[in-house]
């Protein structure tokens, strides 16, 4: 009866679907073609305006205030802010490179080799054609199977502290050829002066003599059959990882290691075993679970051996409890379970401790991909204690540089110290419309006044309670001339020349509570405005040239989707009929003709060799693409603050303090103060009105990227001769 009613009921729906077996090819190929185009098409632009909703730097309204301030600006006035911003976005890839800029790090077969030529604990002799190699028995027994076996049948026989001679008795291969097994044994790679010829008849030797292909995976596996180290944990009255069932025979954890293999990847361990082989001692290092708790023991063994971080290590019966109480208020609250991030911090300290470099950049890695707006201010305050990390602090700056936006409108911000959002103001990449700043300061320091009054006042019936907070606090009720105090080193950081609208009523209520000075600025006292940009002529001119006296010598922040605006509106001219092709006068002195000194500040530190070896990075960070087009533009401050950029990155790379050498750059008496004039009485633009090109470098897809946390690379706006 059931089927019945079904094909009743298909009968009496022409609108039945039948199974696709039944359909007609010409009607499958369409359903696909519509398919394919929906997926193509309007999936794709529903993403991208999910995705723009989502990390929209500025909002509509600040944005369409940016379109009417350049509605009525001439084609020569927009080129030259282009110029400008142009610039700024090569200072803003060098500033990258600088807060990237880490000390380099040696791999595992790096070290491995530099304890091989250098001698470091080793324990036997190799003899070949009657030379004598030092070597690692540990090493030569993990990688060779010839070694392996020779060590098995010695082992026995030997029993004074002397130590082993191992002699290789094939005498038909070269001296050359042997060194270049010894070098693969260490290293596992090639020797790169080896030819092609040589290369393959050490292929065979390789094979004959059983040496291992993989040098990490070698050593893990003979690091607990024949590692002559232990690492012993001891837990003492720390009873954190120890179980209520605990014996006390679990309070040392042993770990058997590698002597060699931890001589090789850290100093401090080196120092501690070759102290033990000079007294003759058993290699046992006795370490305090205070310093290096057991529960991460596997995980930095690990990483000493591969040069990877690795948290899934870690053994479970040593792994603290995570209730799954805080797990499901996590996920509900949208937050990331903080464990691992908690892990890569403890591991951090250790690795710097026992002189770990390789290992204090990998935690810095994990802790900076676990960066998030809950997380910057926590990890700003643990990167500037002592012991803390730079290259962290650096990346706190960056993001909440590039996440301002979203930032300001969350609770997140009242938790933030306020040398951080001075770091950050301090930039000219704050990724948030300038009124934003301005009310973001504000709010923050109302929390803050508001917290000192809570402090002041306590209540005198209940002592858990605050007066103030109990009762809450009326906005009329702040004083705002302690308010000015608490933002004094914040709101001189706003820009307040480039707010938009210039009347916005959030810049007028700062005004009437006196937060802001309504007097000329003490820099622009006295300057003569050039030509005719004076503000009452153009009160546009700040925004686009620099010559001009300006409160902020740095001019408007760098906003990407103001560059797409103003492609924009270039365009629009264009359409409109206006002839908008020109031709800028580049007057910006070429970086050959620069000069840079470099002038120790710290002569009793820094040695004339390294000085050297700093100016001839210097030299070569100088002739960067990047630096010549910034010096083309012709800003002052953009070149002043590129160059700044190069002399941090060198220090840094170098491992040397910001502060230690001073870098200052002449310029050529011929050249000095011959800085573009985009707008004056006699312009330097030559229009031409059959030479239209509105393709004005900036790509599409740069422009509709702009989200992209300020890390894409936008192309040339302007060269010596660009035209528009």
């Amino acid at each position: 009866m059931g089927s019945l009613n079904s094909s009743i009921q298909k009968e009496s729906r022409p609108d039945w679907i039948a199974p696709t077996s039944t359909r007609k090819g010409d009607d499958v190929q369409h359903s696909r073609s519509i398919s394919f185009v929906h997926s193509k098409c309007f999936t794709k632009k529903l993403s991208n305006f999910r995705w723009r909703r989502k990390y929209r730097q500025i909002s509509r309204e600040d944005q369409r205030a940016f379109c009417d301030l350049i509605s009525h600006w001439t084609s020569t006035e927009l080129a030259a802010l282009l110029t400008e911003m142009e610039s700024a976005c090569k200072v803003r890839d060098l500033i990258s490179m600088a807060e990237e800029a880490r000390p380099s790090t040696s791999v595992l077969a790096k070290d491995l080799l530099n304890a091989w030529k250098n001698e470091v604990v080793s324990d036997c002799f190799v003899i070949h054609k009657g030379l004598r190699y030092a070597a690692h028995s540990f090493i030569l027994r993990a990688r060779c199977r010839y070694f392996s076996d020779f060590w098995n049948s010695l082992v026995t026989q030997q029993s004074d502290s002397a130590k082993f001679e191992i002699l290789f008795m094939d005498n038909s291969i070269s001296s050359e050829t042997f060194q270049a097994m010894l070098y693969y044994i260490y290293s596992g790679e090639y020797d790169k002066s080896l030819c092609d010829s040589d290369r393959q008849s050490l292929n065979t030797v390789l094979q004959r003599y059983g040496c291992g292909s993989s040098l990490s995976n070698d050593l893990m596996a003979a690091d607990s059959q024949i590692g002559e180290c232990t690492l012993v944990f001891t837990a003492g009255n720390n009873a954190e990882f120890l179980g209520r069932g605990s014996h006390s025979e679990d309070r040392d954890y042993r770990v058997k290691c590698s002597g060699i293999v931890l001589a090789a990847r850290s100093s401090y361990l080196r120092s501690m075993i070759e102290k033990r082989i000079l007294c003759d001692e058993e290699l046992e290092i006795v370490i305090n679970e205070h310093l290096f708790p057991r529960i991460y023991a596997r995980i930095i063994l690990d990483a000493i051996y591969t040069d990877r971080l690795d948290l899934n290590k870690m053994q479970e019966k040593y792994q603290l409890s995570v209730s799954s109480l805080s797990e499901v208020q996590a996920i509900a609250s949208g937050q990331r379970h903080l464990a691992s991030l908690r892990h890569a911090i403890d591991i951090f300290h250790i690795a710097q401790f026992m002189n770990l470099p390789y290992l204090m950049h990998a935690c810095e890695d994990t802790i900076i991909a676990q960066m998030s707006i809950e997380t910057v201010g926590s990890l700003w305050n643990w990167a500037c204690e002592p012991g803390g990390s730079a290259y962290v602090r650096r990346q706190c700056i960056a993001f909440l540089r590039s996440d301002f936006s979203r930032i300001c409108s969350s609770h997140i911000l009242f938790e933030l110290q306020e040398d951080l959002l001075r770091n950050c103001l301090l930039s000219d990449y704050v990724q948030c419309a300038e009124v934003k700043i301005l009310e973001t300061v504000i709010r923050w320091g109302e929390h803050e006044l508001m917290r000192r009054m809570e402090e002041r006042e306590p209540n005198l019936i209940a002592n858990t309670i605050h007066s103030v907070s109990r009762k809450g606090i009326r906005r009329s009720e702040l004083n705002d001339e302690e308010l000015k105090s608490i933002l004094a080193d914040l709101l001189p950081l706003v820009r307040i020349d480039y707010i938009l609208p210039p009347f916005h009523r959030s810049l007028n209520a700062a005004y009437k509570r006196g937060l802001l000075d309504r007097s000329a600025h003490v820099d622009l006292l006295g300057q003569c405005y050039p030509d005719s940009r004076s503000p009452d002529v153009n009160p546009d001119a700040h925004w686009f040239d620099h010559s001009v006296p300006r409160r902020h010598s740095a001019g408007p922040r760098l906003l990407i989707p103001y560059i797409a605006q103003v492609q924009k509106q270039l365009k629009r001219l264009y359409r409109s009929g206006e002839n908008i092709s020109c031709t800028l006068q580049q007057k910006g002195s070429p970086t050959n003709e620069l000069q840079l000194v470099v002038n120790n500040l710290s002569p009793e530190i820094i040695s004339e060799t390294l000085k050297l070896k700093v100016e001839r990075r210097l030299k070569e960070l100088a002739e960067n693409d990047l630096l010549k087009k910034i010096s083309c533009c012709g800003c002052s401050h953009h070149l002043e603050l590129a160059i700044e950029q190069i002399r941090l990155r060198v220090l840094r790379e170098l491992n040397m303090d910001d502060d230690c050498l001073e870098l200052s750059c002449i310029y050529p008496a011929s050249k000095r103060n011959l800085l573009p004039h985009y707008y004056s009485n006699e312009p330097t633009v030559a229009v031409a009105s059959d030479a239209v090109n509105i393709d004005i470098s900036l790509s599409s897809r740069a422009l509709s990227d702009y989200g992209n946390r300020g890390k894409s690379c936008l192309p040339d706006v302007l060269c010596d001769e660009a035209t528009l």
